[in-house]
């Protein structure tokens, strides 16, 4: 197999789940051969211009843009259930109300997608992959050229600890995983950086991230009273301060900090 047929394979597979309608296992997967594709794209940043990576991984950017359906409303809803446990008994119940009309919400709002354009534009990602093909010498300097920014990325957010910042972090652990992943299936060698180390800082990283936006909402929202509201708000403070040391604690374990 070579690098082209791990790209031809993943857009295929992804073709064939495009039913109507989607369920949320078919759009997970959809979502998640997006990124594949767009951390394979970066790995062309070693040959071609950063503005013709940039405008070729908009195809799958789009694409996952496409079938996000109300996953903005389903991720504070997922957030909620996890904070729940970790706060004190007296905001459980205004919190479990809160949830409730979250999923009343999500109910309402079925997967929807037209299947032909995404067919087309996963016919057109195929295309693309002819037209520029990503090569094991590619594969391999490109990779060491993330794993360098991905050691950057680390040091500054630990020096800024601004969501932000680790948010950017967080999107290039994600792209050497699927990187390293990649290199594993087509030639068989294990990726340089600890596999599990790289999902668990991805993860805290992702929570980090979904428990500010989650809070910034919060602050907003009128269905909390006031008092509620910043009791709530100091919780998830706390516990993205949390999430972002554990974190640098994986970064560090990885040797980039």
């Amino acid at each position: 197999m070579t690098h082209q047929d791990y790209l031809h394979e993943l857009i295929a597979n992804a073709s064939e789940r495009l039913t109507t309608p989607l369920d949320v296992k078919d759009v997970h997967a959809l979502r998640l051969t997006c990124k594949r594709l767009r951390a394979a794209w970066q790995l062309q940043r070693i040959d071609l211009p950063r503005k013709a990576v940039k405008a070729r991984e908009e195809n799958p950017k789009t694409l996952a843009k496409s079938l996000e359906g109300s996953r903005e409303t389903a991720v504070r809803h997922a957030m909620l259930g996890w904070v729940m446990p970790r706060v004190e008994s007296r905001l459980r119940p205004p919190l479990a109300r809160l949830r409730a009309s979250m999923a009343a919400q999500l109910d309402k709002q079925p997967i929807d997608a037209d299947r032909q354009a995404l067919l087309a534009a996963f016919e057109y990602e195929t295309q693309q992959w002819d037209a520029e093909p990503l090569t094991q010498k590619r594969t391999r300097k490109g990779l060491k050229q993330t794993r360098s920014k991905v050691q950057r990325l680390a040091k500054r957010s630990a020096k800024s600890r601004e969501v932000a910042q680790c948010h950017r972090w967080r999107k290039w652990v994600k792209y050497l995983t699927y990187q390293q992943e990649m290199r594993a299936a087509v030639e068989g060698k294990p990726g340089k950086d600890a596999h599990d180390r790289l999902k668990k800082l991805a993860k805290r990283l992702g929570r980090q991230h979904d428990l500010a936006n989650l809070n910034a909402w919060v602050k907003e929202t009128d269905k909390l009273d006031d008092a509620t509201r910043q009791a709530l708000a100091a919780v998830l403070d706390r516990l993205a301060e949390e999430q972002l040391d554990k974190a640098l604690r994986q970064g560090r374990k990885l040797g980039w900090l």
